[in-house]
């Protein structure tokens, strides 16, 4: 309401009326206006659209409202994001961005996934009740499938990570189940249905999701065997895993068909068959298969970029603990 008052003098102004005669036509006192135009007073909730009709606006536009505008501003904040390395950083901007735009799912979901990020490759559990919160607030008030969905992805994450396995399974439990081939959605539309190089982008888009599903199934799969004990069946899953990236990574398709983290996730992998050779008794290929693993994954980034080469570097070390290779040769 702060910027009300500037609004009307500037209307009132560019229609070259006084304060008399605005005040005549609504009826009310010159003082009244006098008042709303220095900000001391408001008109009552019921003048307002009687305001916005005379001068030919929205409300919105009497509110100086301007919807693209706010979701430009919104936009920026969250690039601005990205361009921080350090999280305190990050967050401090996302809270202040929910501060001035409280009503913006954007900017509490970008938050939330900033929380569960530290939370899931860093183990920040001095982060886990913020995101509890914002999950809860996000699942209450959204109206957005996804958005609701992704909140109650990563709170049941956090809950699992807690030791509540059966609050975080109930939560899971709750969304709904996709049969892909079953959906009719744009992206298959597009491809089954538009024709020429229409049709031919959509499908290839589709077909670089299916792919990224089942690399990263194949490696879930994979750390299921393993946890029960099944290391044969382990060792396959995590090498169809890295077949089904090297597929896709040999062949030459546009920026906008690329894996996402292909490369990465196939050294990460690798950390996977070897611990598998490892428990087989397969020695000396594991010890090919671990040197594999660390060169390709040193050829993924500029080692000179030294912030982010030591936070996937943890993450590296945190999967080769979790799959209890550091009980045949500590990491590197």
């Amino acid at each position: 309401m702060i910027n009300l008052g500037n609004k009307i003098r500037e209307l009132r102004k560019n229609k070259g009326i006084t304060q008399e005669q605005l005040a005549s036509v609504l009826n009310m006192s010159p003082q009244a206006v006098s008042k709303w135009e220095m900000s001391a007073g408001y008109p009552d909730v019921a003048m307002l659209p009687v305001i916005a009709a005379y001068f030919g606006v929205s409300l919105d536009s009497l509110f100086d409202y301007d919807p693209d505008e706010i979701e430009e501003k919104i936009k920026n904040i969250i690039l601005s994001v990205n361009q921080k390395r350090s999280f305190k950083d990050r967050e401090k901007i996302l809270l202040e961005g929910i501060a001035a735009y409280p009503g913006s799912e954007k900017l509490k979901y970008e938050l939330l996934e900033r929380y569960a990020g530290q939370i899931r490759a860093f183990q920040k559990t001095e982060y886990k009740e913020k995101a509890l919160a914002l999950g809860e607030k996000l699942m209450a008030e959204s109206r957005d499938t996804l958005v609701i969905l992704a909140a109650k992805a990563n709170i049941a994450d956090i809950q699992i990570s807690r030791g509540n396995y059966e609050a975080g399974k109930k939560l899971i439990e709750s969304m709904p189940y996709l049969y892909h081939l079953d959906i009719y959605d744009r992206m298959r539309c597009s491809s089954m249905f538009l024709k020429g190089e229409d049709g031919l982008h959509a499908t290839r888009e589709w077909k670089v999701w299916a792919h990224q599903e089942l690399f990263m199934l194949c490696f879930e799969e994979g750390k299921r065997f393993f946890d029960l004990g099944d290391y044969e069946n382990a060792l396959l899953s995590f090498r169809e895993a890295i077949e089904t990236i090297e597929i896709f990574m040999h062949r030459a398709l546009p920026n906008e068909y690329s894996l996402l983290g292909g490369k990465m996730k196939q050294s990460f992998y690798m950390l996977g068959t070897a611990a598998c050779l490892y428990r087989l008794g397969r020695l000396a290929e594991c010890d090919a298969e671990l040197d594999k693993s660390y060169t390709a994954f040193c050829g993924c980034f500029d080692k000179t970029d030294g912030t982010k080469f030591e936070n996937l570097l943890r993450q590296y070390r945190e999967l080769y603990t979790r799959m209890k290779l550091d009980e045949y040769k500590p990491c590197v």
